[in-house]
């Protein structure tokens, strides 16, 4: 069946796929106790979304586009973003990628093509709308899809309707 040919894994693709499912937790109570003390301004969990975040990644491609809400660092374990690039952002080091101008998980990373997080929400819903319409236009990226990450709360946001709608009318490869 065409079906179970899709869906095959290979031990090492599963085991990736586990270890970063399990590295999320961790993250996340040693970061959600630093917020808590004091020592990170904002912190927002995975619990519970960690096979969604995950395994939706391990089905994307390298470069499809990637505009994220708050919980999915997984997108970025996934992709091979270093846990102490990760951690100088957060706290806003020296070495930060973003100079310590956003708040702690507002993460970006054009070399991962994963789009800087934003406050607001369902702001990315639009913007991953039109990112999927310039790929079907581009050249060499015909292949590519802009994905999405939100939650129940930006689905009742204005943008969510707008970028549904975007993404239907310009018939773009947006999930």
């Amino acid at each position: 069946m065409l079906a179970d040919s899709l869906c095959q894994l290979d031990q090492d693709e599963a085991v990736k796929i586990y270890e970063k499912m399990l590295m999320l937790p961790a993250i996340d109570v040693i970061l959600y106790n630093a917020q808590r003390q004091g020592r990170i301004s904002f912190m927002m969990t995975s619990h519970g979304e960690e096979g969604a975040i995950v395994g939706s990644a391990a089905g994307l491609g390298p470069s499809d586009e990637v505009f994220a809400q708050y919980r999915e660092v997984g997108v970025l374990l996934w992709r091979g973003f270093p846990l102490d690039t990760l951690m100088s952002q957060v706290f806003g080091v020296h070495d930060d990628l973003c100079k310590a101008r956003q708040m702690p998980v507002h993460f970006g990373t054009r070399e991962l093509h994963f789009h800087t997080i934003s406050s607001p929400l369902a702001t990315q819903i639009p913007q991953a709308a039109g990112a999927g319409f310039a790929l079907k236009r581009s050249r060499g990226r015909q292949d590519d899809v802009a994905v999405c990450y939100f939650g129940e709360g930006a689905a009742s946001e204005g943008d969510f309707h707008a970028g549904l709608n975007i993404a239907a009318t310009t018939k773009s490869p947006t999930l």
